[in-house]
């Protein structure tokens, strides 16, 4: 009977080094075929310029070609259900913002769960920005308040009901600021947004780096930016934190995930090659031509970032719903 139960075990001892032994050799093969990157967003946005910079090196380091697909619609989670549901191999990578943290904090119906995916890289972000048109005579937060308080209304223009910037700013307007006479604009994107702005169709826009260049042309004033430090994107526009409001920092982000079932050590490959594409200085003179922010984090990181990053949302929506 002992003798029976020690070749058991002997076999189920067997099995899980095989087990091992394969999951560390399919970890060290990876990758042996194109990889697709599904961004959740249409061509020329932030989500897909950033995912051809990132796929560009990612190709390079791993030695195989990276296609990038977009597939549009629902806020990013039509391309996130698609991912969920791949097979966990590393070949299919999702490449979304943050609207991925944004869709669970409101508590959208999707097709699957925050669960179904593991977030690998984190590399890139953009501060989320306010700014007035020229005609408002304010130059900071402090400014804008003071003045906004003497009105009748605000008028405050954004990329729609829902979104990372329109959460933050009406959660500023709103709460920090304590002004009840906040008229809300929804546009169809950032663009309108900006541009309706700078016409003086609206007072105020909240937007990330697509308006980086019109407050750097003087056709907007930047009031503050929702970063940890000064943007060097748009210098002479001071953070949220400098102007007493500690701890506001909030950024449109782009991250990479994969199928939660994914090997871990696919997902550390994953994670090194993209850390390697940000040290590139060629791919980092891109980000700094886009106006964002780099960010090299371990998976350990990655993953503390996207649990943080979705309670920060949830207070802000809980705040302003």
């Amino acid at each position: 009977m002992a003798r029976s139960e020690n070749i058991v075990r002997a076999m189920i001892l067997g099995l899980g080094l095989s087990v091992s032994y394969g999951t560390v050799a399919v970890a060290q093969s990876y990758p042996e075929q194109p990889i697709t990157f599904v961004v959740g967003f249409s061509a020329g946005g932030f989500a897909d310029t950033m995912a051809r910079i990132i796929a560009d090196g990612v190709s390079r380091e791993l030695g195989q070609p990276v296609v990038v697909e977009n597939q549009g619609g629902a806020g990013g989670d039509i391309a996130a259900a698609r991912v969920a549901a791949a097979d966990p191999d590393g070949y299919t990578v999702l490449v979304t913002t943050a609207s991925f943290a944004l869709s669970e904090a409101l508590g959208a119906q999707r097709e699957y769960q925050v669960s179904d995916l593991a977030p690998v890289a984190v590399p890139v972000s953009s501060p989320e920005t306010l700014a007035a048109h020229p005609s408002v005579p304010v130059k900071n937060l402090a400014e804008l308040i003071e003045w906004a308080k003497t009105q009748e209304d605000v008028t405050f223009g954004h990329a729609g009901i829902g979104t990372g910037s329109q959460v933050t700013m009406s959660y500023f307007l709103k709460q920090l600021a304590e002004l009840d006479n906040v008229i809300e604009v929804t546009y169809s994107g950032g663009g309108p947004a900006n541009q309706a702005a700078i016409s003086g169709e609206v007072q105020l826009v909240a937007s990330s780096n697509s308006v980086y260049p019109f407050i750097r042309e003087g056709l907007l004033t930047g009031l503050g930016i929702a970063a940890n430090t000064p943007h060097d994107a748009v210098p002479g526009v001071g953070t949220f934190t400098e102007q007493g409001y500690e701890g506001f920092v909030v950024s449109s982000w782009v991250g990479l995930l994969v199928p939660a079932a994914t090997d871990p050590g696919i997902q550390a490959t994953l994670n090194a090659a993209v850390n390697t594409v940000l040290g590139d200085p060629d791919a980092r003179a891109r980000f700094a031509d886009a106006g964002v922010v780099v960010h090299e984090r371990d998976l350990p990181a990655v993953q503390q970032f996207m649990q943080t990053d979705i309670e920060l949302w949830r207070e802000m929506v809980s705040a302003t719903q």
